[in-house]
């Protein structure tokens, strides 16, 4: 206990300079936070993209600060750390190997985020795996898919990406209705009431359309509805036109295709 007492005299100002040190460090990352979320708030009518560029930017200045304020506290202590790395060939090595990914990763990170290649909250796909962007950061991008699962990819390893959330998306509903029912009516009976569904769904730039037959088969004629949506809204506007449209149906009296057994008789006796 007299130790850590006589060195703590001993080392009165450099022990308080460090705190000092630190204590400001925390201070200042509380700053830029509060920063950060006022410029996104600003920027409300580009959020996403707002938050993206202000996480980036506030990830750069938290490694550049803490590297920083990392040498001045060993400098208070006496410690040049520089020299007895490259006295050691660390130096070296960590230039040749850990830093060249690192740079890697860091310039890859800031051209996705300035050529706006993708954003936080966009939904992309890598090497199949597809999900929501819910950190963008120096080294590395986390994508969280629909089952809640997070997958972590380093920026300089993106080759391929994909990027659902960049225009709207269509959806499409297909229904394949009875040989017997007459087509005309069937079609202009669609076109007339599937324009509804825009005013329940907001999601709904355009549409639903009506685009006519698009196959036939043995059990009857398919007709194709598409509907342009935000991005990847279409999967719950697509339940509901099928919804909708069996509803109509029933309604109307009109009759969807079912597939058919036909059993043939041999009454010739061998």
């Amino acid at each position: 206990m007299q130790a850590i007492k006589d060195f703590i005299i001993i080392n009165a100002t450099r022990v308080l300079t460090t705190v000092i040190l630190i204590a400001g460090t925390f201070l200042i990352f509380l700053v830029v936070g509060l920063l950060v979320g006022r410029f996104v708030k600003k920027n409300k009518d580009k959020r996403k993209r707002a938050l993206t560029l202000a996480k980036l930017i506030q990830s750069i200045f938290r490694y550049v600060f803490v590297i920083i304020i990392l040498v001045v506290i060993l400098d208070v202590w006496g410690l040049n750390v520089m020299p007895i790395l490259a006295g050691a060939g660390i130096a070296g090595i960590a230039l040749g190997f850990g830093a060249q990914n690192f740079i890697k990763d860091l310039l890859a990170g800031m051209a996705i985020v300035f050529e706006n290649y993708f954003d936080l909250d966009d939904i992309i796909e890598i090497n199949g795996f597809k999900g929501k962007v819910v950190e963008i950061g120096l080294k590395s991008t986390k994508i969280e898919n629909w089952k809640g699962e997070i997958r972590i990819f380093f920026n300089g390893e993106l080759k391929e990406i994909t990027n659902y959330s960049k225009n709207p998306s269509t959806g499409i509903a297909e229904i394949v209705v009875d040989y017997r029912e007459n087509i005309d009516q069937v079609i202009a009976l669609l076109e007339e009431k599937m324009v509804t569904l825009k005013d329940t769904f907001p999601q709904i730039l355009e549409g639903p359309n009506v685009l006519g037959i698009t196959k036939l088969d043995a059990t009857g004629y398919t007709i194709r509805i598409t509907v342009k949506t935000v991005s990847e809204t279409q999967y719950s506007v697509e339940r509901e036109m099928y919804r909708f449209i069996k509803e109509l149906f029933e309604e109307n009296g009109i009759r969807l295709a079912t597939g058919s057994l036909v059993i043939r008789h041999d009454d010739q006796s061998q």
